[in-house]
């Protein structure tokens, strides 16, 4: 990793409440596949509080915790969310 110095300009965009998504993965035995409980965090003040609430429904499952570079609306539980990610903290268990 490499830190450069730069200095402030105003951001493109901001978004003050931005959704955040979480992946828990859970192996139910060694050599099975991961099984996958994924949710969508919205109405959160800031990192801490996504942070939080993913430390206490862990339950000591793997996790994933991304930003939605756009929110989407609230959608049916059937009804998959397209928007970007940039993951913030985590990995994906069945990559690599």
């Amino acid at each position: 990793m490499r830190a450069i110095e730069t200095v402030h300009a105003e951001p493109r965009d901001s978004d003050d409440s931005p959704c955040y998504r979480v992946n828990f993965w859970e192996q139910p035995r060694p050599g099975y596949g991961w099984n996958l409980d994924a949710f969508v965090l919205v109405e959160v003040q800031d990192i801490s509080d996504a942070l939080r609430w993913v430390e206490e429904h862990a339950n000591g499952r793997l996790f994933e915790l991304f930003v939605e570079m756009d929110c989407e609306p609230e959608k049916p539980f059937g009804a998959p969310r397209k928007a970007s990610l940039v993951r913030l903290l985590g990995n994906n268990p069945n990559a690599g």
